[in-house]
C-alpha cells in the first residue's frame, strides 16, 4: 500500500478495535483467528488496495485455510478533540532537571 493507504488502514483499525471494545457482540460475526480484510465502500481504490494486501497475505499464510472476513467500515463519525479544560499559559512550565 502507498503511505496514503497505509495511514488510513492503521486509522481505520485503531477506530475497528475501539469499536470492537465498545461493542464485544460484533465479533461474535467473526471466526476465531480469521484474517480481517478491511473495505471502504465510499473508497474503492483503497479497497483495492487492500483487498490485494490481504491476497498476497493469505498466499503466504502459515494457517492456509484461514477462514477471511470482510468489514465494511460504513462511515467515521468527525473526529473530535479529546482534550479536557486546555489553557493559554504565559510561558511554558519550568521543567526539573532529570
Amino acid at each position: 500500500m502507498s503511505s496514503l493507504y497505509e495511514l488510513k488502514y492503521d486509522e481505520l483499525l485503531a477506530e475497528f478495535d475501539r469499536y470492537v471494545i465498545e461493542h464485544p457482540e460484533f465479533v461474535s460475526q467473526i471466526a476465531d483467528g480469521a484474517l480481517i480484510v478491511l473495505v471502504d465502500n465510499n473508497d474503492p481504490e483503497f479497497s483495492r488496495h487492500s483487498l490485494d494486501i490481504s491476497r498476497r497475505y493469505h498466499l503466504h499464510d502459515d494457517t492456509p485455510d484461514r477462514p477471511v472476513v470482510y468489514v465494511d467500515v460504513g462511515e467515521l463519525a468527525p473526529a473530535r478533540s479529546r482534550l479536557i479544560r486546555p489553557r493559554v499559559v504565559s510561558a511554558p512550565i519550568q521543567l526539573a532537571h532529570v
